[in-house]
């Protein structure tokens, strides 16, 4: 049988013997589809360093720490204990003319013995107005001389600045004060009982 070919709407049909081949002429090539973006990675969190010191701590530290902030510092003198003794580093600062005593001691253990530490007893005659205790490190903020008075407003908003700056470090940070501000630690309550005459008052100079 002799083959033919015609051509109908686009489509050129052949016919060979019994075998029928369509072809389909293509109206256009599709778009093509794009490629979908890689997804954004989400960024990875900043791991935030902690800054709370191990014992023994040093004056230097805190007295640093503080140094960075925003109050008005300066510096009196520093002094160093001997080979044996229990205090090892004493800084003499001024925040605004109010006394700003470090001490450094050799233990957490001899810092509160030799100063009779007890959280819950009010200032005394000779005290600082604020004192915190974190490890081996003794704060004092404020005058030691005469019966320690209730601070004024800036007074008590430079206790609540040097707070800022230390409890961090020295957490957790136990206070003494005639008006206590707020700490990471809960300030125990007042003693009922008054101190000892006997009881040695804060190694401050």
């Amino acid at each position: 049988m002799r083959g033919s070919n015609h051509r109908a709407g686009g489509v050129l049909v052949l016919a060979t013997g019994f075998v029928l081949l369509v072809v389909v002429a293509a109206c256009g090539t599709s778009a093509a589809q794009p490629t979908p973006a890689p997804p954004t990675p989400k960024p990875t969190p900043a791991i935030t360093p902690d800054p709370h010191l191990t014992e023994p701590a040093t004056a230097d530290e805190i007295f640093n720490a503080i140094r960075k902030g925003d109050l008005p510092l300066s510096v009196n003198n520093a002094t160093a204990g001997g080979p044996n003794a229990p205090v090892i580093k004493r800084i003499n600062a001024q925040v605004a003319n109010w006394p700003l005593v470090i001490t450094e001691y050799r233990t957490s253990r001899q810092l509160r013995e030799l100063v009779a530490w007890d959280p819950a007893a009010r200032p005394l005659q000779g005290d600082a107005p604020y004192a915190w205790v974190g490890m081996n490190i003794l704060v004092e903020f404020g005058p030691v001389t005469g019966v320690p008075a209730a601070p004024d407003d800036t007074r008590e908003q430079q206790a609540k600045d040097l707070i800022a700056l230390i409890d961090p470090l020295l957490w957790p940070l136990q206070q003494r004060a005639i008006d206590p501000v707020p700490t990471k630690t809960a300030t125990p309550a007042a003693s009922a009982e008054p101190a000892e005459s006997g009881t040695p008052p804060s190694a401050a100079p």
